[in-house]
C-alpha cells in the first residue's frame, strides 16, 4: 500500500473531494423531492450530510433515526414521515444499485455467464422498479399481500407484520404521484452514477487507465459491503467488497487496497464534516441527538423485536 501512495497522483484525489459533494447535494435534492417539498433541498442535503456523520461515529445505522429527528422538528414534518422517505430512499438506492450492477456484468470484458448474470440483474431491476410503483399507487392493498407473505415466517403473527411493514407503504403512499416517484428514482439513478464517475477519477490517481465502468463496480461494490450490519462506517466490509470487486477483473491487490481505503477515507471525511456544519445549524449537540435517536431505535426494536428495522 504504501508504494501504490507514494505514486499516487493527488490531484485526482482533489478533485474527488469536490465531486463527492456534489453527490450529496445530489442526494438532498432526492430526500426534498421524496417529502414533496416539505423539506427545502437546502436542509435535506444538511440534515442529510447529519445522518452521515451519526452512522461514521455510531453503529446500527443510528444516523437514519438521527436525521429523522431533527427533520421532525421542522413544521411541516414529523418523525413517522421523515422516517418513512427514508425507507423509500433505501428502497430506491437499492433498485439503483442492482442497476449499475447489471450495467456493470454486461458492458466491462468478463465471461459470458455473468453477461447473462447482468441481464438478469438488470430484468430483476425493471421488475423492482414496477413492483415499487405498483405498491405505491396502492399502499393499502400492498401493505395487506405483504403482511399475508410476511406472516409465513415463523415467530412473526399479522400484527408483528404490519407494525414492520407500515412504514415502508406509507413511504410509498407518500410518493404515490408518477412525478415524484420517476424523479425520485431517477435522482436516486443520477446520484449513483455520478458516485461511480467519482469513484472512477480517484481511480486515476492509481491506475494510469481504467475503464469508466469500473467505477461503477467499485461503488456498487462498497454499497452493498456498507448494507452489512458491522463497525461504524462500514469500516471493513466496505474496504473488503471494493477490493474484491477490482481484483475479481484482474487488478492488483495492493493498489485496489490502497483505492479502496483511500475511498472510503475520502467520504468519511467529507461527509463528517459537512454532518458537523449540519448539526451546528440544528443548535443541538452531538450527544443530545445521539440519546433521542438511540431513544427512537429502542422504541421501534422494543414494537418489532422479531424484525429487523427496514432502515
Amino acid at each position: 500500500m504504501a508504494t501504490a501512495f507514494k505514486s499516487a497522483r493527488y490531484e485526482w484525489i482533489i478533485l474527488t473531494f469536490v465531486l463527492l459533494i456534489g453527490t450529496v447535494l445530489i442526494r438532498g435534492l432526492r430526500w426534498s423531492v421524496l417529502t414533496q417539498g416539505r423539506l427545502k433541498p437546502i436542509d435535506a442535503g444538511w440534515l442529510f450530510s447529519v445522518g452521515f456523520l451519526f452512522n461514521n461515529v455510531l453503529p446500527a445505522r443510528i444516523g437514519e433515526f438521527a436525521r429523522a429527528f431533527l427533520t421532525g422538528r421542522r413544521p411541516k414534518m414529523h418523525f413517522a414521515s421523515a422516517l418513512s422517505s427514508i425507507v423509500v430512499e433505501r428502497l430506491f438506492d437499492f433498485v439503483s444499485v442492482a442497476v449499475m450492477i447489471g450495467i456493470v456484468l454486461i458492458g466491462l470484458p468478463l465471461p459470458d455467464w455473468t453477461k447473462i448474470a447482468g441481464a438478469a440483474v438488470g430484468a430483476g431491476s425493471v421488475v423492482g422498479v414496477v413492483v415499487l410503483a405498483i405498491a405505491a399507487r396502492n399502499p393499502e392493498w400492498a401493505l395487506k399481500l405483504g403482511v399475508k407473505i410476511l406472516a409465513i415466517l415463523p415467530k412473526v403473527d399479522k400484527d408483528k407484520a404490519t407494525e414492520f411493514l407500515a412504514p415502508i407503504f406509507e413511504g410509498l403512499g407518500g410518493v404515490s404521484d408518477w412525478r415524484t416517484f420517476g424523479l425520485g428514482l431517477g435522482l436516486s439513478i443520477t446520484a449513483w452514477i455520478a458516485s461511480g464517475f467519482t469513484g472512477w477519477i480517484l481511480m486515476l490517481a492509481f491506475w494510469d487507465k481504467m475503464p469508466l465502468l469500473a467505477g461503477q463496480l467499485a461503488i456498487a461494490a462498497a454499497g452493498l459491503g456498507v448494507a452489512v450490519p458491522g463497525a461504524p462506517a462500514g469500516v471493513g466490509p466496505f474496504e473488503y467488497a471494493v477490493t474484491q470487486s477490482l481484483t475479481s477483473i484482474g487488478y492488483d491487490a495492493n493498489i485496489a487496497r490502497s483505492y479502496a481505503f483511500t475511498l472510503h477515507s475520502i467520504n468519511f471525511i467529507v461527509t463528517s464534516i459537512l454532518g458537523g456544519i449540519g448539526l451546528m445549524r440544528e443548535g443541538m449537540s452531538f450527544g443530545q441527538v445521539a440519546e433521542e435517536a438511540r431513544a427512537l431505535r429502542r422504541q421501534q426494536a422494543q414494537e418489532n423485536p422479531d424484525i429487523e428495522s427496514p432502515t
